[in-house]
């Protein structure tokens, strides 16, 4: 039996877990010396009640080596011939993937597969959705495999935030760094890379950069089959909402996600941050 792990940067529907009894370790939010485990201890609603109060910006940490360990004896104990596919964050953003290697060193005989996404938040819902589908439908690991490279080189993630104070100040600004401090009200356009935080484009105005990230969405993906759309938000719901109706409309997606940005993404993008992401199948 497969069964898919994933950590609580995966941007999926609210329920998604439970229906599909996914084991969800969790990445930790620092608000001081308080330690929050996202998913569990706080929510993404509670988090952005929390931030613009706080004295300093929250650090976040990925789960512990210790933590994958006990998730594993766990998993193996209720089921000692399972194998195990954990699916998490590019290495260029998380640590998740550093400590989910050693921890799978300690398993020498069980059947534990560690994946980096090259992605985070959308990218890597999207691609968890993909890979619990296609277990529940029987496919072998080596298929599910094949089809998660295949999404993590052809997964398209794009976002604006409202400001690039959270990712400098967080240390996830990425290639996107020399923005920082040379922009006033221009609002740019990011991107993932190789899972690496990119500048797309820029414009002067929030309604600029929505409607130039929705023409590279059209442009990419209208009349095509197999469309996996994804739509995420920090505090700013009723525009996400607006912004992803309007390309469900025209797209037709096969596959529709959306979601709330989780704590220990909204530490880094900020509340405003508006993301798209989209694979084609």
């Amino acid at each position: 039996m497969i069964r898919v792990v994933t950590d609580t940067t995966a941007s999926v529907p609210n329920g998604f877990f439970e229906e599909h009894n996914i084991p969800v370790i969790a990445q930790y939010v620092h608000f001081g010396q308080d330690a929050y485990r996202g998913y569990y201890d706080i929510s993404p609603a509670q988090f952005f009640e929390m931030l613009p109060k706080a004295p300093e910006l929250p650090k976040t940490s990925a789960p512990t080596v210790g933590d994958f360990v006990t998730l594993f004896e766990s998993l193996l104990a209720e089921d000692p011939d399972a194998t195990l596919l954990c699916i998490h964050p590019s290495t260029e953003v998380s640590g998740t993937v550093r400590s989910a290697i050693p921890a799978q060193d300690m398993f020498p005989k069980a059947d534990i597969h560690i994946f980096d996404t090259r992605s985070v938040s959308l990218g890597l819902g999207l691609m968890v959705m993909e890979a619990v589908k296609m277990v529940e439908a029987g496919e072998s690991l080596e298929s599910v495999l094949k089809m998660l490279a295949y999404m993590r080189d052809n997964m398209q993630v794009y976002f604006v935030v409202e400001t690039l104070e959270y990712l400098a100040k967080g240390g996830r600004i990425g290639r996107a760094s020399h923005l920082v401090g040379t922009l006033l009200d221009i609002k740019p356009i990011l991107s993932l890379v190789d899972g690496t935080v990119t500048s797309h484009s820029k414009a002067r105005t929030r309604k600029r950069s929505l409607a130039e990230m929705r023409q590279i969405v059209m442009e990419n993906a209208q009349g095509k089959a197999g469309l996996h759309l994804g739509i995420a938000h920090a505090v700013c719901r009723e525009e996400a909402e607006a912004f992803g109706n309007d390309l469900q409309a025209v797209l037709n997606p096969e596959v529709y996600l959306f979601t709330e940005v989780g704590p220990a993404i909204g530490v880094h993008a900020g509340p405003g941050t508006l993301a798209v992401g989209w694979v084609l199948l």
